[in-house]
């Protein structure tokens, strides 16, 4: 991506942006681009409409002092993506990288960052074990994202409903040690409401193609193929011709805003409307559609887990 194309970008979404505006750096790994960040970030700064946050999304293995100054003095939401034990066991090699960054983000910009480790059914046993040794590191952001575009079968929730407990009990004891609550999944996330996918709603993303989508994950999902019968759907084209285009980016707008909790429905034909859980569920429509291969189509294995979740994240907070 050239530096031009963003600042083309930018230029044109000022009329219509916010006074507020997050403006995020996602790969692949972003850090592999710096200069390209450095120059975005002195182009947002000359903006005098706007105030811009900025957030970057990083593997951690790249990041030097040099650049955690940089992201400090820019007060950036840094996102480190850090599976821990399960990292360990398939990645040795970025390890003592990793490591080493989490000690420079501890001394140099403690309050900038957020450590976020995936599991999948087949490392779901390392979670407790993983976050309960980041928790004994120091670290006091966590957060823990499993990955529900495969199935996660009886055997694995079983396991999962035994992790989530023995973490719940882990925050606990942190909790009272600290104060704080390590694990974000756990905090109190506000008031109920049915979940409305922001893509395209109040975000938009520009990818290396020139091609803007209402968020990177649906290039993920459909960038790979221009002949996928959704692609036109959420695609709003490349970016000259959405620059051009009003009447195609309202319409291509209108079909994200058809991607509401109460608009899907699981594989089974169940409508999510009638869920009793309704209003405390999201659900990625990107997410969902890489395990059914079709956007608002929730698999089962994704309700039994957001059940579970919800189940525990109740109990913690009936007991703090």
């Amino acid at each position: 991506m050239s530096i031009e194309t963003i600042i083309a970008f930018l230029d044109f979404l000022q009329p219509c942006s916010a006074k507020e505006i997050w403006l995020g750096f996602y790969g692949g790994e972003p850090l592999l681009a710096w200069p390209l960040i450095e120059k975005t970030v002195a182009h947002a700064r000359k903006n005098r409409k706007n105030k811009f946050h900025f957030t970057l999304t990083t593997n951690g293995s790249l990041l030097k002092k040099e650049h955690i100054l940089f992201l400090k003095e820019n007060q950036f939401e840094l996102v480190l993506s850090y599976d821990g034990l399960a990292q360990k066991s398939r990645d040795l090699g970025s390890i003592t990288a990793v490591e080493a960054t989490l000690q420079n983000l501890q001394k140099l910009y403690p309050k900038g960052y957020v450590v976020n480790s995936v599991f999948t059914p087949t490392t779901i046993s390392m979670l407790t074990a993983s976050i309960s040794a980041l928790i004994k590191q120091g670290q006091r952001r966590l957060q823990y994202a499993l990955d529900l575009s495969v199935p996660w079968e009886d055997s694995a929730l079983q396991i999962l409903e035994s992790e989530l407990g023995r973490l719940a009990e882990c925050c606990q004891e942190s909790r009272r040690e600290t104060g704080m609550m390590p694990v974000e999944n756990f905090r109190d996330a506000g008031g109920k409401g049915i979940f409305a996918c922001c893509a395209g709603r109040d975000r938009l993303a520009l990818l290396p193609d020139d091609t803007v989508w209402g968020c990177y994950m649906f290039y993920d999902l459909l960038g790979y193929d221009p002949r996928h019968p959704d692609y036109a759907k959420y695609c709003f084209g490349k970016l000259p011709a959405f620059m051009r285009g009003r009447t195609r980016a309202k319409a291509v707008a209108a079909k994200y805003r058809d991607l509401r909790q109460d608009y899907f429905f699981t594989e089974k034909k169940e409508l999510c409307s009638l869920c009793a859980r309704l209003e405390s569920c999201s659900v990625c429509p990107v997410v969902a559609a890489l395990a059914s291969t079709q956007l608002g189509v929730i698999p089962a294995w994704t309700c039994r887990v957001k059940a579970l979740q919800a189940r525990f994240k109740v109990r913690l907070a009936a007991v703090l």
